[in-house]
């Protein structure tokens, strides 16, 4: 039991390193964090659902995560791959794609949200 909590610590420590690191290096993560406040502070504005809301929230949470990925996805092939590569490249923008799905999909929600909230009144 001792070594489950042990290891749980660990990666306590290991996951809030990460989020620190994400935070102090990413323009990009901190611009996201700032967009999905203002976005929550909007949908109480509007007097959106707990429901609608949590879904906004884990849509915002599921950009932050695969902006991780992608400042992961760019630490290694800036280590692999010091030079200009097309394959370094093509990772970069890979994983650029990936965030930019992620930000359309919780951009879209809130859109509905927000056209929803003002054709019902």
């Amino acid at each position: 039991m001792r070594t489950w909590i042990d290891h749980f610590g660990a990666a306590w420590q290991w996951s809030a390193s990460g989020v620190v690191h994400l935070f102090r290096s990413e323009v990009a993560a901190r611009m996201e964090l700032a967009a999905a406040i203002v976005g929550l502070a909007w949908l109480i504005v509007l007097r959106r659902s707990p429901a609608e809301i949590g879904i906004f929230v884990l849509l915002a949470a599921a950009v932050l995560a695969v902006e991780a990925l992608n400042t992961a996805i760019e630490t290694i092939v800036d280590e692999i791959s010091p030079h200009r590569s097309e394959f370094a490249r093509r990772a970069k923008d890979l994983g650029s794609a990936a965030v930019f799905f992620m930000l359309a999909a919780a951009g879209l929600y809130l859109a509905g949200l927000t056209a929803v909230s003002f054709v019902s009144r």
